[in-house]
């Protein structure tokens, strides 16, 4: 049973349906050389690794908007009879953003190209959400007691460690001794939402965080402090989103039980 939970948190939280809390959202505006938009633009998005694609078509205005992408490095093609292949590459979306990205076409024919090969900057324009990400190098390189990422929370200015203040593995019920507890905001350790590829990650005991994933598991994970969406109904004080590696790149041990991919744990 621990086996499977292991290998549902490493593998199966990475359905769509289940990702809505951990994706980023990309939108913009595909404009002619005058500065108007352009109705009828076909825009498509693909993930540089995966492969992943989606396409949409530009309104009357000629804006495009993508909901919900899985994080990752982007290339985004825009074309249009008329106007020359628009392509930039290295777009980096992180977990939980919302951007917005202008989009200028030149005339000429759908067979030339325009190329852009520097990194956009992905900053968010269209969100009042405020928070810290925690990326997969952070993860990675800062060094853990025990192993536990979970400590990376307490980066953060607005979180505060309270593991001492709550009973851990003292409780009675279904609580692990490797739980650690963030206040954030002032509010208390059970009013922090945790979230792991969209997936619910709290202990139903106590209302605080379950122990997280392997940090060889972990993409990158943030943390919102200000403005929070109303979906987070239970949240006082902020949500932690965690965004899973692939299964096939990932070693995954928590506590619950362990899953092994083609990466070594490290040691």
């Amino acid at each position: 049973m621990f086996l499977f939970l292991g290998l549902l948190l490493v593998c199966g939280f990475s359905m769509p349906m289940l990702a809505q809390f951990t994706t980023a959202r990309l939108s913009g505006t595909v404009l002619d050389p005058s500065g108007l938009g352009l109705a009828g633009a076909t825009v498509i998005v693909k993930d540089e690794l995966t492969a992943y694609t989606r396409d949409t078509t530009t309104g009357s205005s000629g804006e495009y908007l993508f909901p919900s992408l899985p994080v990752g490095n982007y290339q985004i093609t825009v074309t249009m009879t008329g106007f020359a292949s628009y392509v930039q590459k290295g777009i980096a979306l992180q977990v939980g953003q919302s951007v917005s990205l202008p989009i200028q076409m030149k005339l000429g024919a759908v067979a030339q190209q325009v190329t852009v090969i520097a990194d956009a900057s992905m900053v968010t324009t269209d969100s009042a959400t405020l928070g810290q990400l925690i990326d997969q190098k952070q993860v990675v390189e800062l060094p853990l007691n025990g192993r536990y990422a979970q400590q990376l929370v307490f980066l953060v200015p607005e979180a505060e460690n309270a593991t001492a203040n709550y009973c851990a593995a003292n409780c009675e019920g279904g609580v692990f001794p490797s739980e650690q507890y963030a206040k954030v905001n002032g509010a208390g350790a059970n009013g922090v939402s945790y979230q792991v590829d969209g997936a619910d990650f709290n202990d139903t005991y106590i209302n605080t965080n379950l122990p997280f994933p392997s940090p060889d598991a972990i993409q990158e994970f943030n943390l919102v402090t200000d403005n929070m969406s109303a979906v987070y109904g239970d949240a006082l004080g902020g949500v932690v989103n965690v965004t899973l590696r692939a299964c096939n790149k990932t070693h995954f041990h928590n506590g619950l039980g362990s899953w092994s991919g083609a990466a070594e744990p490290r040691r």
